[in-house]
C-alpha cells in the first residue's frame, strides 16, 4: 500500500499515525456521549505521545472547518442535481453537519496528526509493545 493509502487508513481508522496499531480515542463509538471526544494520552503500541505540545490540536480546528465545508459542498451538489431549493439545502446541510460532527471532530484530529507524524513500518511490524515514557 502506498504512503497516501497508509495515511488514509490511519485517519479513517482513527489509529496511531506512527504505528497504526494503537487507537487514538478511548471509545471507538463516536456517538457515545460521555467519551466521544476523549483521547488516549499515548499510543498503546509504540508509546507515541499524541499531544506533542500544549495546544497542538488547536490547528485541527482548521482541518475540521475544511471538512465541514467539503461536506456542505457535497450537500449543495446533491441539492443542485435534485433541483435546488434553499430551504431543503439549509435543512439537509444542518442535519448532515450535526450527524457527522463527532466524525468530523475525530477525523480532523487524526488528519492533523498525520500531517506531522510519519508512518514507521519497522515499528508497526514489531509484535511486542514498545511503550516508552516520553522525554521530559
Amino acid at each position: 500500500m502506498n504512503a497516501l493509502g497508509m495515511k488514509l487508513r490511519s485517519v479513517v481508522g482513527q489509529s496511531c499515525p506512527r504505528c497504526h496499531q494503537g487507537d487514538l480515542f478511548i471509545n471507538k463509538n463516536p456517538y457515545k456521549i460521555e467519551n466521544w471526544d476523549k483521547m488516549h494520552a499515548n499510543c498503546s503500541h509504540c508509546g507515541l505521545h499524541y499531544e506533542m505540545e500544549p495546544g497542538f490540536f488547536q490547528g485541527a480546528m482548521y482541518v475540521s472547518y475544511a471538512l465541514g465545508v467539503a461536506f456542505s459542498v457535497a450537500v449543495v451538489i446533491v441539492n443542485v442535481i435534485l433541483g435546488f431549493n434553499p430551504l431543503v439545502y439549509f435543512l439537509s446541510n444542518t442535519v448532515v453537519l450535526i450527524l457527522l460532527a463527532p466524525f468530523i471532530f475525530r477525523w480532523s484530529r487524526a488528519l492533523y496528526m498525520n500531517l506531522f507524524i510519519a508512518y514507521d513500518a519497522q515499528l508497526a511490524k514489531s509484535s511486542d509493545s514498545l511503550i516508552q515514557t516520553p522525554g521530559v
